[in-house]
């Protein structure tokens, strides 16, 4: 089966990297671990080295890109993990729950193959826009809200949810739609947009960039977003999710 990683994931490896303020965000929730599937791991960001773990990725591109050394990764996807029953402790994924096509089953999966919890980076449908899908590309807000899973649903299939923002730092390194949140000029790149899906699936770019490009030259954007300059992190609507398998 094709997937959207496929057509969108070259260089993935070079704008979509581990950062270290959101790594010790995600790698809070899993200190009890012992072994982990990491679902829809990419090219391996963002993958404890001191844990054992397998990786789960269905597009052959991003397999590629994963370093020498790296995690053993399966070919597969998460509705159908190649595993025997309680096979790991944990389950980790990263920005990846909105692509899975059919999450009914992949959380059934998780709660067949996992004996104790679910730890996830996800967005929150219900968040507001930031300044980027507020004022250029309304579009992605909309789209988000559509393909995101919230936490009701989450609750149908697992117990114990729990969840808490995750602060996205000034200086993020890791290249996916909000992390430059502070570098506007970034996101008129095209490198930087072909590693965040959201803009492969508008039909109609230029004229969210002609006006962002617009502002960044008369200095509308820093008029408009001057509440947020002085930060160092920013709270965009993401969030790091936790949650209890049934079979626990």
């Amino acid at each position: 089966m094709h997937t959207i990683y496929d057509d969108i994931g070259i260089n993935y490896s070079v704008q979509r990297r581990t950062d270290p303020h959101i790594a010790s965000q995600l790698f809070s929730e899993l200190k009890e671990a012992t072994r982990i599937v990491n679902i829809g791991a990419g090219t391996g960001s963002y993958e404890p080295e001191n844990i054992e773990l397998v990786a789960v990725e269905p597009s052959s591109k991003m397999i590629a890109q994963r370093k020498i050394g790296s995690h053993k990764v399966e070919k597969a996807f998460a509705e159908e993990l190649p595993f025997e029953n309680n096979s790991f402790s944990h389950a980790m994924t990263v920005l990846s729950m909105h692509h899975w096509g059919n999450r009914e089953l992949a959380f059934r999966e998780i709660n067949r193959v996992v004996t104790e919890k679910f730890v996830a980076i996800t967005w929150d449908p219900k968040s507001d826009p930031f300044w980027l899908t507020r004022d250029y590309f309304p579009e992605i807000h909309a789209m988000d809200k559509c393909i995101f899973p919230n936490i009701d649903e989450l609750s149908e299939h697992f117990d114990e949810v729990g969840m808490r923002p995750l602060q996205i730092p000034c200086d993020c390194i890791d290249g996916f739609l909000a992390a430059f949140w502070k570098k506007p000029e970034a996101y008129l790149s095209r490198d930087v947009r072909q590693s965040i899906s959201p803009f492969s699936k508008i039909r109609n770019l230029s004229d969210g960039l002609q006006k962002l490009k617009e502002d960044l030259a008369s200095g509308a954007w820093v008029r408009n977003n001057r509440s947020i300059l002085g930060s160092t992190t920013l709270d965009v609507g993401y969030k790091v999710v936790w949650a209890k398998v049934r079979n626990a």
